[in-house]
């Protein structure tokens, strides 16, 4: 498998791709305001039966964010486009944002996310960023756990991001020195 930056005419591939999941587990966010003190937490909760999960952003843009000339590669294999990731930077703070990681469908658990974000933290710190920042909904288990499992830190939520009304959850992947 090779990571590399992505040629013009594979962004209709990425954009091809399905990058929905299916999940029987959620984090549920549990509120509790008592007087000046305001509670959040979020726990794991299982599903009576599983749910497809949509991709909370529309891929039909991609050209968009392949012409910002910042970093947005594809892990290959031969001819065949397997996933990618797309990374936009915030200059005044230092902070990328994951604003896409898909891995198609059929390639997933194969360590190509893990593969194309370690590639992207490699283009990052030579650019001076000093932490990734990845997004996902409460209700892609797999993202969640991906992130955990990554060593990535919590970092806060947004229960207004989505026009689906799920929740967003944020988790910082420093880059170290």
């Amino acid at each position: 498998m090779i990571v590399r930056r992505a040629f013009p005419e594979e962004l209709a591939i990425c954009a091809g791709m399905d990058a929905s999941t299916e999940t029987d587990h959620v984090w549920q966010m549990d509120e509790r305001s008592t007087g000046n003190e305001l509670q959040i937490a979020f726990r794991q909760a299982k599903l009576p039966r599983a749910m497809r999960v949509a991709y909370p952003r529309p891929l039909d843009r991609l050209e968009d964010d392949w012409e910002r000339d910042e970093c947005f590669l594809v892990a290959t294999q031969g001819v065949e486009v397997l996933g990618f990731v797309d990374v936009r930077v915030q200059p005044w703070d230092g902070v990328g944002w994951v604003h896409h990681l898909v891995v198609a469908r059929p390639y997933r658990r194969r360590g190509i996310g893990t593969r194309l974000l370690q590639t992207a933290s490699e283009w990052a710190r030579r650019g001076g960023v000093r932490q990734l920042m990845l997004e996902s909904s409460t209700k892609n288990y797999p993202a969640l756990c991906f992130c955990q499992r990554l060593g990535c830190t919590f970092c806060g939520f947004n229960d207004q991001s989505y026009a689906s009304q799920d929740i967003a959850v944020f988790f910082a992947y420093p880059l170290g020195s």
